[in-house]
This record gives C-alpha cells, structure tokens and sequence, in this order.
C-alpha cells in the first residue's frame, strides 16, 4: 500500500485507491515474470530508473533513449516501472482493468484532445490513456514514481517507440522548469540552434544534414530546453524520422539503416541515429539561436531575422498541441525563450551542404 502526506479529501482518497491498483499491476506482472530489468538514463542532473517487468517491452522502449543511458544509482530521481500485459501474461487488477476497458471503447468522453484524464489526476497524480493499442501512463508526483503499461508491446507504434515515454517524462521534468517543445536540434559542444515548426517544413531534413558535416545531432522532433540561468538544450531521442520515400532520395545512404523499412506505405521512417552514428550524437550544449527552417524549392540556404513573436507563434503552437498538460506556463516559458536569444526563418535550398554551413557559420559569429 502506497503511503504518503497528501491533503486527503475525498477526490485524492479515491485517487490514491487508483494509484494502489496501478501499482498492484505492475507487482503482479513482475511476479509473473520471476523479476525485473532495470537500465538507467540521465537527462542534464537528473538520472531515471527504467524498470521492465519481463524483457520484451525493453526494444520497444530503449532504442530512442539509449543515448541517454548511465550507470545504475542507489537514488534514482525517478523510477518509472514499465510492463505489457501479453508477454507477462497477467491481467490488470479487475477495477483497472475496467477502466481500461471502459477508456478504449469511449475515451473521447473522458479525456481531454492530448490523452490527459482530469479525473484521474490531482495534487500528485497525472494519468494519460491512448488507445489503439491501450497505453497507460501514470506519474505520481509526490513520490517520484511513474507507471507505463500497454496491453500488448508488440503492438507499439512506431510514433510512441521513436519518443519513449514522452508524456510521463514531460510532466515531471516541468516540474524541474525543464520544458518540452516540438523542435530539433543541432549543434556542437559550444552551443546549438532549436529548430521549431510544423511537419514538413524541414526540421528532419535540416538534422540529418549534420551527418555529413561539423554539427551534432540532438534532435528532429521533440528536446528538452532550460531557461535559468541561460538557455541551454537537453537532447532527449536519438530518433530521425523520414517521411519515407520521399526523404530517402535525398539521404540515400541511410535506406538500409530504417527500422521500420517493410511498413513505409503507413508510417513514416524511423531511424536510431546511436545506432548508427553514435560519434554524431550529442546530449546538450547551450542554446544559441532558434531556426523556423521552410523549404524554398531554391538552390540556396540563408538566414532571415524574424521577431520573437513570430518565432513564438512556430515553436508553441505544437508543442501545446501534442503535450498533455502544456499550458500557460509553459506558454509563458517559450515567450521568455523567445526573448533571451536570436530567432531566424531559415530559408533551406536544394543544395544540401549549404545548410549545415550555414548554422555553423551562424554560431561561429
């Protein structure tokens, strides 16, 4: 039985029966399994244990991480305790498990449009349902333990395995005013560039460029940025992500590398950069400019300054959008990001090699 000080009204008391059962869930699934694997991974000071119940969620979840992974801490600041329930073969305890049920067959009715369950979460808890397949991700604040179940791992998709477990750990770093936002990054060890905007407009693209010149990879989708006392990007997914076909023409070389290469008709590419250019990888580095890259169809690549608002407008739009819980504050963050360092369009030609050449020239000025 979970024990904690919390302000116990009736709502945090039912909460706090909810949270038992989660945890009921994953003892139960550990028990069947004769165990569990713990790996670790560290994010700026922070390290986090990853438990799996079983070995069979571990591929599904530590390729887009694994970057990130350390040594084993007798203090983890976070535990995160993961399992699925058909290769443990074990049910979910029976209330649980109805919940469940009852969130798969009607969830638009009791979540909000990014997964967020209010009614689940309070003064120290956070729940998050997806369906199709069923996942499960809960955090509880007050203990600095957080719960990831799906009904069946084999069955991840591919988005969820290219940005493992994006909403628990987005939750409890804000907490550590670290915020998420839906940007790439590429840079060197003396500092980088966020790139924010929506699909398509070349964030991938401008990441993968860096393999072939003197940046690093950080990110093409999702970092992690601190404001105080300077900006500075935490990478967070060594994931590159193609739109297939089309992306491969321009990075033929990297064809054999997708993970995903046999189901290109239905998702988009997804590629391990660690896997395989782990020399081109790199976990943080001081922020020194945000780039709103948009394709030209032009043979050139070339900066334009842009305001703070603008930028603003690209970088938070969908960040908010995708991330459970991404509200005001962090709204309020990305504006003081804004205004603390350089915004630029950058406006991407057809001659790839131009554009890496062109962020380094930006950060050697």
């Amino acid at each position: 039985m979970i024990q904690r000080e919390v302000n116990l009204t009736t709502d945090n008391k039912d909460r706090l029966a909810y949270l038992n059962l989660v945890s009921q869930g994953f003892q139960r699934a550990e028990q069947a399994v004769s165990g569990s694997h713990s790996c670790y991974i560290e994010i700026g000071q922070y390290k986090i244990c990853l438990k799996f119940a079983g070995n069979v969620l571990i591929p599904f979840v530590k390729p887009s991480i694994a970057h990130l992974m350390t040594e084993e801490t007798q203090n983890p600041d976070l535990t995160i305790h993961l399992w699925d329930s058909i290769s443990t073969d074990t049910s979910l305890p029976l209330l649980l498990s109805s919940l469940v049920t009852l969130l798969g067959s009607k969830w638009w009715k009791y979540e909000d449009k990014r997964g967020e369950i209010d009614n689940y979460s309070g003064d120290f808890l956070k729940t998050a349902f997806y369906p199709y397949p069923n996942r499960l991700s809960v955090l509880d604040l007050a203990q600095n333990v957080a719960y990831y179940w799906v009904e069946d791992a084999q069955e991840t998709p591919y988005y969820e395995m290219g940005a493992s477990l994006r909403v628990i750990l987005h939750w409890w770093l804000s907490q550590r005013q670290l915020q998420y936002v839906h940007a790439g990054a590429v840079g060197t060890k003396e500092g980088g560039v966020l790139m924010a905007g929506k699909g398509g407009s070349g964030k991938s693209t401008t990441a993968l460029t860096c393999l072939n010149s003197g940046l690093s990879y950080a990110s093409d989708d999702y970092s992690l940025v601190q404001l105080n006392p300077q900006p500075h990007v935490y990478s967070l997914y060594n994931t590159a992500k193609l739109k297939g076909k089309e992306d491969l023409v321009r990075f033929p070389q990297l064809a054999s590398k997708i993970r995903n290469s046999d189901r290109l008709d239905t998702e988009k590419a997804l590629l391990f950069v660690h896997e395989h250019f782990p020399e081109k990888v790199i976990n943080e580095f001081p922020l020194k400019a945000i780039l709103i890259p948009y394709v030209t169809g032009k043979p050139d690549t070339h900066l334009i300054p842009i305001s703070a608002g603008k930028a603003l407008i690209a970088l938070s739009i969908s960040t908010i959008f995708q991330l459970p819980g991404a509200n005001q504050n962090a709204l309020n963050f990305m504006s003081k990001l804004v205004q603390k360092v350089p915004c630029y369009q950058l406006a991407l030609g057809t001659k790839m090699e131009q554009i890496p050449e062109t962020i380094l020239k930006l950060l050697s000025a």
